[in-house]
């Protein structure tokens, strides 16, 4: 892996990880109650998968392209990071929609 691989497998890694905190930061949000606050952060979350999916797809489009994408473990890992935020972001957006529903009620 050379470094200019090393380093979009890295951006991948800090797009996603920021996205999955900033989703678990949302969740905590609206565990106090804070619902709009957390439904905010969801966007905020969003937005950092985003730049990470636009990463993802760079890497897959070169590679249909017949560029080599070297398969290593930090790509991998930045995969599992990616796939993780993905989750965290969607589980947490259900998590928030449910405590507002038992809050309103």
């Amino acid at each position: 892996m050379n470094d200019k691989e090393s380093q979009i497998a890295m951006e991948l890694i800090f797009h996603s990880g920021n996205a999955k905190s900033t989703a678990m930061q949302a969740i905590i949000k609206a565990e106090s109650d804070n619902i709009a606050e957390g439904k905010e952060l969801i966007k905020q979350a969003r937005k950092e998968l985003h730049e990470a999916h636009a990463i993802q797809t760079n890497l897959m489009t070169a590679e249909i392209n017949g560029e080599k994408v070297e398969k290593t473990i930090l790509l991998i890992h930045a995969q599992d990071h990616f796939m993780a935020a993905n989750l965290t972001i969607d589980l947490g957006e259900r998590m928030i929609n449910l405590h507002e529903k038992i809050v309103n009620k």
